[in-house]
């Protein structure tokens, strides 16, 4: 069976609201000849009558009203997505950290773009923890978020490091990794948190090459340069493209988490349709699952 076009489906949903065709007319701007012969059309189509006499009008027939109650949701959606979209323009400021911004976001901004193109769009970096005042929607890496953030999703961190590095050095256990091997991104913290989980006590000594921005450390793995922590959603493109490899297994929980931050007055309709997209896309994300290439420790 061929389907009803989209506009002679509104013309059934619009009779069975209004009972009339002379309101079925006026409100979808149709003659009531044209919404009779969409009628006519609609019954020769699906093999039953749309309507029936009542008194000195009509009423729609049993199996007009079970058909009408089947594609009413599909056109509620239908409804809905247009009124978003012509609720979704004008401009928008999302202030994001730059690694997720350049690692994850943009990437998939495209899609964003194609499904609101009435939205004009401004990506404004910041950094972690850095409290932001003029903005449509934030998202932000922080362990202190602003009030009426929303939790957006949590971060483990583990290592990462180019395939060559990995068989120039190689490297087959834990007891390989010595101090100048090892990426930090501002400070030693992390790689002593997950050595020390991992049984491995090493005095650092401040060597190692020390990063302030996300970017440039995963730079410095992919050229070979040494082992960085990383995590699974910022490092996504890289693992998949295999620039990087995740040679341990073992993880560890991030100090701070990714938020939604909403400004003062609330979401503009731009950026709350940039809320849901995006988490929407996050939730749907498929992460890779790598179970380590090295042991953990020599026998």
């Amino acid at each position: 069976m061929n389907m009803p076009s989209l506009s002679t489906l509104i013309v059934l949903d619009t009779l069975a609201r209004t009972g009339s065709v002379r309101a079925t007319a006026s409100e979808v701007n149709l003659s009531q000849s044209a919404v009779s012969h969409k009628l006519r059309a609609l019954e020769n189509l699906l093999g039953f009558r749309i309507v029936e006499p009542k008194g000195r009008g009509i009423t729609l027939t049993g199996e007009a009203r079970r058909y009408v109650a089947a594609i009413r949701p599909g056109l509620a959606s239908l409804r809905e997505a247009h009124t978003d979209m012509d609720h979704a323009k004008g401009p928008l400021e999302i202030v994001v950290t730059s690694g997720f911004a350049a690692t994850w976001l943009a990437p998939r901004l495209s899609d964003f773009l194609n499904r609101y193109p009435a939205i004009s769009l401004k990506l404004r970096s910041a950094t972690a923890g850095e409290v932001i005042e003029h903005f449509d929607i934030g998202i932000m890496y922080t362990d202190m978020p602003q009030p009426g953030s929303l939790p957006f999703f949590d971060v483990r961190f583990f290592p990462l490091c180019s395939p060559d590095f990995l068989h120039r050095l190689g490297m087959t256990t834990l007891d390989h990794i010595t101090p100048d091997k090892l990426l930090h991104l501002n400070d030693q913290t992390d790689w002593k948190g997950w050595l020390g989980d991992q049984g491995v006590h090493i005095t650092l000594d401040n060597q190692g090459i020390l990063f302030t921005e996300l970017l440039a450390m995963y730079a410095a793995a992919e050229a070979g340069l040494g082992l960085c922590l990383g995590d699974a959603v910022s490092a996504e493109g890289a693992l998949r493209a295999g620039r990087l490899v995740r040679p341990f297994a073992y993880s560890i929980p991030a100090p701070a988490s990714y938020w939604i931050t909403p400004p003062p007055g609330g979401f503009t309709a731009p950026a709350a349709a940039f809320r849901d997209w995006i988490q929407t896309e996050v939730s749907s994300q498929v992460v890779p699952e790598e179970t380590g290439i090295v042991q953990r420790k020599t026998p």
